[in-house]
């Protein structure tokens, strides 16, 4: 069983330093008392109690250029306790898990016309002692998170809108990151000495974060109430564990759904609205998550993993009705 107990006071502050430039703040206090008892499936004893106090912070400057620019630069900090699994899966007799920490800079600028729109967000988030899986293990064989010192993810967000025609309208948006871990260690299982193979990585890509992410929508009234949008989504290769091995990554995919919207001309209601999605319109074959294990056996490295299929084409009709 477990107990929590949260605590969070706010305040938010803003100062109109003239016409055009504002000055932000927001705070947050959380007090976090956190308690667990009972026994685990092995019947190890999980009584442990853990105390929280953490201050958020969120500072900025917004800046109006002019009609159609505006400018932006902000600071954030934030803290996050370790969640219950953390704590019961740790080993009693090794590493106990700690708080995470944010630091987070981001500096934005936007550009806006009736026709189009632009914006561009530069950001750097630099974390100490995330929780990541190194490969180790507690007393029982069950995979622990471990605080990795020094990690960040850094990139830019590119936004863009443009009204190509009165009926043709598209969207998109990219991502563009590193996501890395500085001196980072492995932890393999050692199944002819027993134990585990530490491996000094040095730099490494964090699990499950692709460099490159991007969205695109192009939307188009073909007639009276009817809207056709075709819908791209794609994502670059991405690695399933914190090694950056390519014999363990998801390889990237593109994706496209077209979707139909028509508006019924009735009065029986305010609006009401016939949908029909296919997803995954060219049948892609493709996965989005997996899992690996990893071990020694005869003086070499195996793996047993996992990947995890998505659907194929698949159709989607709906109705929504506004009263």
């Amino acid at each position: 069983t477990g107990l929590k107990k949260d605590l969070n006071l706010y305040a938010k502050y803003n100062y109109e330093l003239t016409k055009d430039v504002n000055l932000f703040a927001d705070f947050q206090y959380r007090k976090i008392d956190y308690s667990i008892g009972g026994l685990d499936d092995d019947l190890r004893d999980l009584k442990q109690t853990h105390n929280f106090e953490f201050f958020n912070p969120k500072v900025g400057i917004f800046y109006q250029v002019d009609g159609r620019q505006n400018l932006y630069a902000n600071y954030a900090r934030a803290n996050r306790e370790p969640n219950r699994d953390n704590y019961v899966d740790a080993d009693p007799q090794g590493k106990q898990p700690t708080f995470e920490t944010l630091n987070d800079f981001e500096l934005g600028y936007k550009y806006t016309t009736s026709r189009f729109a632009f914006g561009v967000n530069a950001y750097y988030m630099l974390y100490q002692n995330q929780l990541i899986l190194t490969g180790e293990i507690n007393d029982v064989g069950a995979p622990i998170m471990t605080n990795v010192d020094n990690s960040y993810r850094a990139g830019l967000e590119l936004m863009a809108g443009m009204k190509v025609t009165e009926k043709l309208k598209w969207d998109v948006n990219v991502t563009l990151s590193r996501n890395k871990i500085k001196g980072f260690s492995e932890f393999v299982d050692d199944w002819d000495n027993g134990g585990q193979v530490e491996n000094k990585l040095g730099t490494t890509d964090l699990a499950f974060s692709p460099e490159i992410i991007a969205n695109s929508q192009l939307s188009w009234m073909a007639a009276k109430g009817l809207t056709v949008s075709l819908q791209s989504y794609s994502v670059s290769k991405q690695y399933i564990d914190n090694s950056s091995s390519n014999d363990r990554k998801l390889n990237g995919y593109l994706l496209n759904n077209l979707k139909l919207t028509y508006r019924v001309p009735q009065k029986l209601a305010k609006e009401m609205n016939l949908h029909l999605l296919v997803n995954n319109l060219f049948d892609t074959q493709y996965e989005n998550n997996a899992w690996v294990y990893s071990y020694i056996y005869g003086g070499e490295r195996f793996a047993m993993d996992g990947y995890f299929p998505q659907a194929g084409i698949n159709f989607l009709a709906g109705i929504d009705i506004k009263f």
